[in-house]
Formats: C-alpha cells, sequence, structure tokens
C-alpha cells in the first residue's frame, strides 16, 4: 500500500510511501543481531519480518491533519539527491503523484517537523529545478532543533555527503526555516519530545485530539522487533548507550498512554499499539 490513512479523535495522518524494501539481513541495520535471532520473535511475521528472520523496512513520511494545518512529518530521500548511500542515491520514485493520489498538494503544507537530519527525513523539502535546489513546500514553515541543526551544519551523517548542502541549506536561504526547542509546544495539539541517541537532537512528535493521542516515533525505533529486543542499537546510532536508555523510555510511556504508534520506518502495518511483553514489549499492529 502506497498510501495509508488513520484518525486520532479529529486528527487525520496519512503515510505516504517513498519506498519499502523487504527480506533484508538484520544485520544490515542491527550489526550485533543475526536472522536467527529475529526469526525467535514469531509475530514479526509476515508484517514486519519473513520466516527466515530477515526483515522490510520503508522509508515514508506522513502528514497530519489537524485543527485546519496541514503538517508534514520526515520528507523521505527524495529524487535526483547525491548521496553516498547506493540505494539512496540519484533515485526517482513517484513521491509527489503518491501525494496527489492521497488529496494533498505541496501548497497545503504549512508546517514541516524534522525528527532529526539524516539524509531520508529530509530530502522531499528540496527538489531540481533548472539545476537548483529550490523549497518543494514554498508556504511552509520547517522546524529544526539547534542542536540537529548544528549537528548537520558540522557534519553530520557521517558516511552520506551533501545533505546540508542539498536539503537544508536552500530553506534557510529562503527564510522558510525556524528553531524550536526540543520540547516545543507546535500549538493545536502538537508537541515535540526529546529522543536522544541516534541524533543529538532527535525529535518525537506527539499528537492529541479530542482525547486521543498518537506518537510519531522518529528513529528512536527503526523496527518493531526493538520493542522485544530495546538493547539491539541501530547501525547509524550516534550514541548507542543514549538510544538505548531512550528506547526504553518512550517503549515504556507508549505502552501506558495507549497511543497509537506510528513508527516511521515500520513496514506494512507501521501503526499499532505498544503493549508490555514480559520485560519488554510487542507491537500490535492496527488492523
Amino acid at each position: 500500500m502506497t498510501t495509508q490513512r488513520w484518525t486520532v479523535g479529529r486528527c487525520t495522518i496519512t503515510s505516504i510511501l517513498e519506498e519499502q524494501i523487504e527480506h533484508i539481513p538484520p544485520e544490515m541495520f542491527f550489526p550485533d543481531t543475526t536472522a536467527a535471532d529475529v526469526a525467535r520473535h514469531a509475530w514479526l511475521v509476515p508484517d514486519f519480518a519473513d520466516g527466515e528472520g530477515r526483515i522490510a523496512l520503508r522509508v515514508q513520511a506522513l502528514v497530519i491533519e489537524i485543527g485546519g494545518r496541514t503538517v508534514l512529518s520526515d520528507p523521505c530521500v527524495g529524487n535526483g539527491k547525491r548521496l553516498a548511500v547506493a540505494f539512496w542515491n540519484e533515485r526517482e520514485w513517484p513521491f509527489l503523484e503518491r501525494f496527489a493520489d492521497a488529496g494533498l498538494a505541496p501548497d497545503r503544507i504549512d508546517t514541516v517537523v524534522h525528527t532529526h537530519l539524516h539524509a531520508d527525513h529530509v530530502g522531499w523539502d528540496t527538489h531540481l529545478a533548472d539545476g537548483r535546489w529550490v523549497p518543494t513546500f514554498t508556504r511552509a514553515r520547517h522546524l529544526y532543533t539547534a542542536r540537529e541543526l548544528a549537528w548537520c551544519e558540522a557534519g553530520g551523517n557521517p558516511g552520506v555527503d551533501h545533505v546540508h548542502e542539498q536539503s537544508i541549506a536552500p530553506i534557510l536561504a529562503a527564510g522558510l526555516a525556524d528553531v524550536v526547542a526540543e520540547d516545543a509546544d507546535l500549538g493545536g495539539g502538537l508537541r515535540l519530545e526529546p529522543t536522544p541517541g541516534h541524533t543529538p537532537g532527535h525529535v518525537s512528535l506527539w499528537i492529541e485530539s479530542d482525547g486521543e493521542t498518537a506518537l510519531v516515533s522518529g528513529d528512536f525505533l527503526h523496527h518493531p522487533v526493538q520493542c522485544a529486543e530495546p538493547a539491539w542499537h541501530e547501525a547509524g546510532d550516534e550514541d548507542r548507550e543514549l538510544a538505548r536508555t531512550t528506547r526504553r523510555t518512550m517503549l515504556g510511556r507508549a505502552a501506558a498512554s495507549c497511543a497509537l504508534f506510528i513508527g516511521t520506518h515500520f513496514p506494512s502495518r507501521p501503526a499499532g499499539r505498544i503493549v508490555a511483553d514480559g520485560a519488554a514489549w510487542r507491537f500490535v499492529p492496527e488492523r
């Protein structure tokens, strides 16, 4: 499914898929793990892993329509980006076509939220026009946290080139950027929470409407298997111990709140509930 939609109170959340990859050897993302380790968790099959323990992951953006606002979270990799990661380099995806098919348009977006500034969370902020990178969401304020912006400007994104040049600098030059606190209340039921570890200024997004709650994870959690194995670090975690602490804290909070949990990279059925399961947790997708 290239478009999925959920409701939280009077809020509508729409997932726009850029790409989903199946049958990935888990050690590509979780270096201390094997497919046999994943296969122990049978509840992951078939939505999140295959029977041999190979995982699936997706890159998606979320559009949040709430109180007359249209907010975009984590706009994927983008087309034509020059990136050191081979499977993201100079790709062409029908993302804007899928955006339109979902009844959306770039000029409807009034706010862009970034959980962090890795290449796969900022890409569609810009597109090529006459050989220049220019803003895609020209009516939107693009939100950054100060620590995250400084990290990226200083050459964060190890092994990934040109992210600031292609996807962030044009937004700054156009005067479309706002630097906000890591715990900023964005108004209208939207609130950031600091979730550091994967990157220094990483945040997650809480959504509240009519007594119902949702949580957009960003990358403090990459795959549902980390609910059962919260100690497993992801290859891109800047501070592994801090990421582990954040993961446990947020999984506990998500379970206690009964929030609709939307895993930014979760494949197939990315929205569901976090439930306690012994000393860890399990992800139960919405059906």
